[in-house]
């Protein structure tokens, strides 16, 4: 059996700060898959029912182990590619949070720009993660995840960050750091810095980059006729072809050619992933 689903929070608070979950399921004894997560200004929390994990520079080896507790994993803003190997039987669940999502329902402790397992990452009960694993009814784990995060609230604001945010993304021109911090929010650059990097865990900078690169390949995907590199760069607001070209390489490792013959959509939301076996 093979089993993947996107889900939408029902609870509209946590449809605030979560952007959806996802269901991965595979059944078979001798499964293996291997894929490749492209950089998502996103932050997300991996939950398997039975498995041991490894973590190797931008590497995550995912093992079944039977009679093993659920792990929890935390992965976040990915500025870089994410290979990730699953082997033996797979039962995850992954809650993919909103920018500045996460900030809600973590300790400030928590070092938001590392690669996290639990026991050193806990963001949910050992038996409230034992009687979701059983729950077969999509609808009612939705609901517990709701209740479950709802219950881990507590409210982190910062309008700085929260307006720098909103701007990169719905900005229909090119806008600057620079230009953003004093202009657009009267503060330096260095002083927004500061805010992303406690917050988000990088720089304005490479926030904006991700989430234009993330813009371009939303179009892309939904425009599927249009191979014109030209175009798509104008599109994402890159000053011209080459710069385009030079930031896909940048955050992927590939041309845009090359990024959008191999990968694929699984799922109804931006779940992006190269599958590699």
């Amino acid at each position: 059996m093979r089993i993947f689903e996107t889900l939408k929070p029902a609870n509209k608070e946590i449809s605030k700060y979560v952007s959806y979950y996802y269901l991965d399921i595979a059944t078979e004894t001798d499964y293996c898959n291997e894929y490749i997560c492209y950089p998502h200004y996103n932050n997300t929390v991996s939950l398997y029912k039975s498995h041991g994990v490894s973590f190797d520079n931008k590497h995550s080896q995912i093992r079944f182990k039977l009679g093993s507790k659920p792990i929890q994993i935390f992965t976040p803003l990915r500025e870089h590619t994410l290979k990730v190997t699953q082997i033996g039987p797979v039962h995850k669940i992954g809650i993919v949070f909103e920018p500045f999502g996460i900030n809600q329902f973590i300790s400030s402790s928590i070092a938001i720009n590392n690669r996290l397992t639990s026991p050193e990452f806990t963001l949910f009960d050992q038996s409230f993660l034992i009687d979701l694993f059983q729950e077969n009814d999509f609808s009612k784990m939705v609901s517990k995840l709701d209740q479950y995060l709802h219950s881990r609230f507590s409210e982190v604001q910062n309008p700085y960050l929260s307006k720098a945010i909103t701007l990169l993304h719905e900005s229909t021109e090119e806008l600057n750091i620079d230009e953003l911090a004093e202009t657009k929010l009267g503060i330096s650059r260095k002083h927004l810095n500061r805010i992303f990097k406690k917050y988000m865990g990088t720089t304005a900078q490479k926030y904006k980059s991700i989430v234009r690169f993330r813009q371009l390949m939303n179009y892309k995907l939904q425009h599927k006729n249009n191979n014109n590199l030209s175009s798509l760069s104008h599109q994402a607001h890159y000053t011209d072809q080459s710069h385009f070209i030079k930031a896909c390489k940048q955050l992927t490792g590939l041309t845009p050619s090359q990024f959008f013959k191999d990968g694929k959509i699984v799922g109804s939301e931006d779940t992006f992933w190269k599958f590699i076996r």
